[in-house]
């Protein structure tokens, strides 16, 4: 009887640890999650270049315009996010925090250092112009933009 006790809770134990360590990695993103990525770099990039050509020597008053695409459409940006970090979990099961942490610093560092001028504030000021009128899916046809770079960051699966 004991021994069958102690069989059942190392059997019980060995399902909870499985259990708990989430999904087996892929080593890729799906679809679904170059999607995602390319959705919240594109986000990525116009709430950072509002910010930047909103103040001085531009003042190209973006970041209202920024506001108004947060307000509209940040919960399918969170919806995104969301994709994107359980990815992160499923992929770095052990680190998955500090992973998403230095992926979002690196990406939100390129985009709000990067570099303005009269043109690129021009054009981010247009994209959220062209954002407010299209919606979402306007949006998302200028995201594929990002496909190189996500597939160079990001190993896909077939």
């Amino acid at each position: 009887m004991k021994a069958a006790v102690t069989l059942l809770t190392a059997l019980s134990l060995f399902a909870s640890s499985a259990s708990a360590a989430g999904p087996k990695p892929k080593i890729c993103f799906t679809k679904a999650e170059e999607n995602a990525e390319m959705l919240v770099r594109g986000g990525l990039r116009l709430r950072e270049g509002a910010a930047g050509c909103d103040e001085r020597p531009y003042e190209m008053h973006t970041q209202p315009l920024w506001d108004q695409v947060n307000q509209k459409f940040g919960a399918k940006f969170k919806q995104q996010t969301d994709i994107r970090r359980a990815a992160f979990v499923r992929e770095f099961a052990k680190d998955a925090e500090n992973e998403v942490q230095a992926w979002d610093g690196r990406t939100v560092l390129y985009f709000r250092f990067y570099p303005l001028s009269p043109v690129y504030c021009i054009q981010i000021k247009k994209n959220l112009e062209d954002f407010l009128k299209t919606g979402w899916g306007g949006f998302a046809k200028t995201a594929h933009l990002y496909r190189i770079q996500v597939e160079d960051d990001y190993r896909l699966c077939n």
